[in-house]
């Protein structure tokens, strides 16, 4: 039994990590609030010089820092400095990373992932719950089964589970394991095409073929055997699903509207509208963009002078993208930033095969979502991400140090 005076401060972070893990799928309150106790405690944690000497030297966290500073550094040039201080604001979810990292001890990476994977089952089960009509969350419907964040944000943790407790099943060599993952596997993605998340699909859709690459030797096996795996879920869906079936046909009617009529109606059809908008603002913003926070009431004044069809989309709140918004923000610097944050990832040294296919399926699956939604400014997304960039720097340092 583990006495309570001879808990260290670095126990207690790795305790309290194993709970944010567990509740960044469930709780905004929770989220802030571990956020802050976790760097509070990093703070005063035995060799905090050389936690910072090592976040010096890996270039995920220089990457992510230098966009973090760019952001600051617009401020110079933006036409709101106020609220591009409430915007940048926003990335202090990012912290736990630091924490993550450097104090996350070997034994406790595993449960991290185990408990972010309770985590998304007990939002599972909520979420069918709504589903059934047996209870409801404050923004939730059966038509729209998300428990606790935007269905946007909620099919992309939906699409990493399913993904990565497949990738689980080519490694499990216990029966009754690899039949709880399996069963794990089909009830999240099924909870997946019935919530209305087109982002998350499309990103499961395509990244499934990555985790057949990566695991099948015989690459046209690999390539045929995800395609008819792919092919039964979403005829299942379409057949199954409502709500996928109304989103399918209103993804195709929307693309008709924007090629024949040049309508920009619908999630969708707005969505195309301020990319082609922020696309704009960038070709004559090129190098460092407006800067943080005002983008928006430029788009308007692009409205007024060059897009009267767009009127409808005076309404949104942002570029919707992950590439657009730094685009017009930041300029090619920012966006350069930005990706570099994902390939550092990818560069990791990270030796176990598991963790490693682990790394590509979250780069692909967070890149594809963020095509369509700003999920690098997103308080869940950004959890998410700090969880997980957070786990596979601290599992590639372990690896160095043993």
């Amino acid at each position: 039994m583990i006495k309570f005076k001879d808990i260290t401060l670095n126990s207690y972070i790795n305790y309290l990590f194993v709970l944010y893990a567990f509740l960044v799928p469930l709780s905004r309150g929770a989220i802030t609030i571990l956020t802050a106790l976790l760097f509070i405690l990093w703070l005063f944690t035995d060799n905090f010089k050389e936690k910072i000497i090592f976040l010096k030297s890996n270039r995920v966290a220089i990457y992510l820092l230098a966009f973090v500073a760019l952001s600051l550094l617009s401020l110079f040039w933006t036409d709101n400095v106020s609220s591009g201080l409430y915007y940048v604001r926003k990335y202090w979810y990012f912290l736990p990373i630091f924490v993550i990292a450097t104090a996350v001890e070997k034994r406790f990476i595993y449960y991290g992932i185990s408990a972010f994977l309770l985590g998304m089952l007990a939002s599972e089960i909520i979420s069918y719950g709504i589903v059934f009509e047996l209870w409801t969350t404050r923004h939730s419907s059966p038509t729209n089964p998300s428990p606790f964040m935007s269905r946007v944000q909620y099919s992309m943790l939906l699409a990493f589970t399913s993904l990565i407790i497949l990738n689980r099943l080519f490694y499990e060599t216990n029966l009754r394991w690899k039949i709880i993952y399996f069963l794990y596997f089909l009830t999240a993605t099924s909870n997946l095409f019935l919530n209305g998340g087109r982002t998350g699909q499309v990103a499961f859709i395509l990244s499934i073929f990555i985790v057949g690459f990566l695991n099948i030797k015989h690459k046209a096996i690999a390539f045929f055997s995800m395609l008819i795996l792919i092919a039964a879920i979403l005829f299942t869906a379409y057949q199954v699903s409502p709500v996928f079936k109304q989103r399918v046909q209103a993804s195709i009617s929307e693309t008709k509207n924007i090629n024949t009529n040049d309508k920009y109606s619908g999630s969708l059809g707005q969505r195309v509208a301020v990319w082609i908008i922020g696309s704009e603002i960038f070709m004559d913003n090129p190098l460092l963009g407006i800067g943080v926070s005002c983008e928006m009431n430029v788009m308007d004044d692009y409205i007024t002078k060059n897009h009267t069809d767009m009127e409808s989309i005076r309404v949104m709140p942002s570029f919707h993208s992950n590439y657009i918004q730094p685009l017009a923000q930041l300029g090619i610097i920012g966006l350069f930033l930005y990706l570099m944050i994902f390939y550092s990832l990818l560069t990791l040294k990270i030796k176990d095969k598991q963790y490693f296919n682990m790394v590509i399926i979250f780069v692909i699956v967070y890149s594809i979502s963020s095509v369509n939604e700003t999920m690098f400014h997103s308080q869940f997304g950004e959890a998410f991400l700090a969880l997980f960039v957070g786990i596979f720097i601290a599992k590639s340092r372990l690896e160095h140090e043993t």
